[in-house]
């Protein structure tokens, strides 16, 4: 796949001789000056590698380069400089901002080569990025499911707040949102540690003791630890333990975009966990719309009012409720309840998206004598109702 090139410059020449001496090499846009190059950036991206000149009348070069980072981080940002901006330019590199710089004029093949090792350091960087939430998305998802199959008490909230997670992520755009998603699979992990009789207590509304509530508000730190020891997830490790901090500050709400400030990054997952969590222990014994009301009635306001209407447009406004036999399960589906056999016995909490091997599991059960009580009560996805 050809991977798109921005090129921005105040002089038209010389912009024209990039055209004419890259042409077929490259997927070029061009950008007469800085303003023009942030439009670009804004409007036609993303781009692969940006190329700026770095003294422009208005906007900088380096001022394109930090919107192209802001923008999309994995962009490769490469500088034009003249021998005066030599110092500029060795501070930028040094910190960051850019890839490479080159001196003007430049030979054009060796601003070609350039801009081929910057395609290159873009798609490894990308791909290692999608292999890397793909196979830890999946593979804590299949440890999930595994684990709400032998205890709903415990992980039965993991599998709903997996698809909220998701959900908002994907509608208020956050960079490398799987951090977020593969955090709400595992912020339950640490109730592993939380004996059952305390959960069921819990679960039931019995009242708990001061060490019985302990216990249960030790799950984050003990989760954390645990998230802390695998490659790749110490950022989602520190959300989880920060997921029942209710200082954090979203003042920046909703301009919450991609952070490159670390803390940030680790404050907004943190949250987003305790928002979700929230919500769902709401949703547990309220609707899903009454759930929102009573998060928005709550006095001081503990959550923005967009982000609570961005939850209700994706809970409330998206899912209808419909019960159906098991056979008639299909995936995609969200347990609205949770199904249990003839005689009571938990099989699958309330929340979990149904997949082909739940389906498999729940028909196994369905022809043996314990059964499976039904209808079953389900969330079902507006699109998928209008294909059936």
């Amino acid at each position: 796949m050809t991977q798109k090139v921005l090129l921005v410059d105040d002089e038209p020449n010389l912009l024209q001789s990039f055209r004419r001496g890259l042409r077929g090499n490259f997927e070029l846009d061009l950008a007469e000056g800085g303003l023009a190059g942030l439009r670009q950036l804004r409007n036609a991206g993303p781009y692969a590698v940006v190329v700026s000149d770095m003294r422009m009348p208005q906007v900088t070069g380096l001022q394109v380069l930090a919107e192209a980072k802001r923008i999309t981080p994995d962009t490769v940002r490469i500088m034009l400089t003249g021998n005066s901006d030599q110092k500029t330019a060795a501070d930028a590199l040094n910190d960051g901002e850019v890839f490479r710089f080159l001196n003007k004029p430049c030979p054009m093949d060796e601003l070609a080569q350039t801009i081929q090792n910057g395609i290159r350091h873009y798609d490894r960087v990308t791909t290692e990025r999608i292999i890397l939430s793909k196979t830890l998305t999946g593979s804590v998802g299949l440890i999930t499911e595994i684990l709400g199959l032998v205890n709903p008490t415990a992980f039965g909230r993991a599998g709903r707040l997996r698809q909220l997670a998701k959900r908002l992520c994907d509608r208020i755009v956050i960079e490398d949102a799987w951090q977020i998603e593969v955090g709400a699979m595992l912020s339950q992990i640490g109730f592993v540690a939380v004996p059952e009789s305390i959960l069921n207590k819990a679960a039931a509304g019995g009242s708990l003791s001061v060490e019985e509530s302990n216990a249960m508000d030790s799950h984050a730190r003990i989760g954390s630890q645990l998230v802390g020891k695998i490659p790749k997830l110490e950022l989602v490790a520190e959300m989880i333990a920060k997921q029942s901090d209710r200082l954090i500050d979203l003042s920046s709400f909703p301009g919450m975009g991609p952070h490159s400030d670390r803390r940030k990054q680790v404050e907004f997952g943190a949250y987003v966990l305790r928002l979700l969590a929230e919500f769902d222990e709401y949703a547990e014994k309220l609707s899903l719309l009454d759930a929102i009301i009573r998060m928005k009635e709550v006095s001081p306001p503990r959550h923005p009012a967009e982000l609570l209407d961005v939850l209700s447009e994706l809970t409330v406004g998206r899912l209808t409720v419909k019960g159906v036999n098991v056979k008639d399960l299909r995936e995609r589906m969200i347990l609205d309840e949770n199904v249990t056999t003839n005689n009571g016995e938990v099989l699958m909490a309330k929340g979990h998206e149904v997949t082909s091997s739940l389906i498999q599991r729940l028909w196994a059960f369905d022809r043996t004598s314990a059964g499976v009580r039904q209808p079953i009560r389900v969330l079902c996805h507006s699109q998928d109702e209008a294909e059936s």
